[in-house]
């Protein structure tokens, strides 16, 4: 058997960031050779994070890509057990590199599963879970295209937002970054009227409709009290329809027309994440 010297122990620490007596049992079993006891090592942890599959991933990091086109990107959700870990640079790196693959899939919604498997990544996620020892889970990739995009990952890494509109927004404000900071605070349910459920909009006709009969008004009044109220629902939950947060920048301005001003039609995607949700 060879001896395992302190300068073999060293280099493999120094490959791997690991435990100094953990560097040198694996030179133990595996005769001094560095390549095998690397090898050994992550054969190792990946044994670990199954046997540590089922412990509670409450923290984490949202990440963004967007490629140099600036017309592709994802954004993905990387969860890990501690807040330390979530703002480790190993643990930053390895989400934006789940990000990257996930605006590379060419799928709307990548499968989580598949890019956890990739062989490249596996490898670095084994790597980053030997030195941080903690469970990490990918649990959500969405993938956005569109003529431009904007994203806004909040100071703390726990909530993103990456959206496309149908063109390049011509104004001196940061429209794309300052509606996706919009986005994040009111998170509506849809873009525009169109993508809200049919269910919610009647739920909430029906609603006013029963309090104005309640009230004793005639059904005309019963009519347009319950048209207000669902204008009303839409002006709180379509972000179109939404007044802008912002509001030093764009006073009492719906979202519509600060996009219409800046010679954008439409947003053509939305994804908005927030760890654990």
């Amino acid at each position: 058997m060879a001896t395992i010297t302190a300068q073999m122990v060293k280099d493999l620490r120094t490959k791997t960031d690991l435990p100094m007596m953990e560097c040198k049992q694996a030179l133990s079993e595996n005769d001094g050779n560095l390549e095998a006891a690397t090898e050994w090592l992550r054969k190792k942890h990946k044994g670990k994070l199954a046997d540590r599959a089922d412990r509670t991933t409450g923290e984490g990091r949202i990440a963004v890509y967007i490629d140099d086109s600036g017309k592709t990107g994802a954004i993905i959700q990387l969860q890990c057990e501690t807040a330390p870990v979530g703002k480790n640079d190993l643990f930053i790196d390895l989400a934006m590199a789940f990000a990257k693959k996930a605006a590379e899939s060419g799928e709307e919604s990548p499968d989580v599963e598949a890019m956890r498997k990739d062989p490249a990544l596996d490898q670095q996620f084994t790597e980053v879970y030997g030195k941080l020892r903690e469970t990490m889970n990918l649990t959500s990739a969405k993938r956005v295209t569109g003529e431009s995009l904007s994203s806004y990952i909040h100071h703390d890494g726990k909530s993103g937002v990456l959206l496309s509109l149908n063109a390049t927004p011509k104004s001196d404000k940061n429209i794309g970054a300052d509606l996706c900071m919009h986005a994040l605070f009111t998170k509506p349910m849809a873009i525009d009227r169109d993508g809200v459920p049919a269910e919610a909009v009647e739920k909430v006709r029906a609603e006013a409709v029963e309090m104005a009969k309640a009230d004793g008004k005639n059904d005309e009044i019963v009519a347009k009290i319950a048209e207000g109220k669902v204008n009303a629902f839409y002006g709180e939950r379509v972000l179109m329809e939404q007044l802008h947060v912002k509001t030093d920048d764009y006073p009492k301005a719906k979202i519509c027309n600060v996009l219409k001003e800046a010679g954008v039609e439409s947003i053509t995607g939305l994804a908005i994440m927030k760890v654990g949700e």
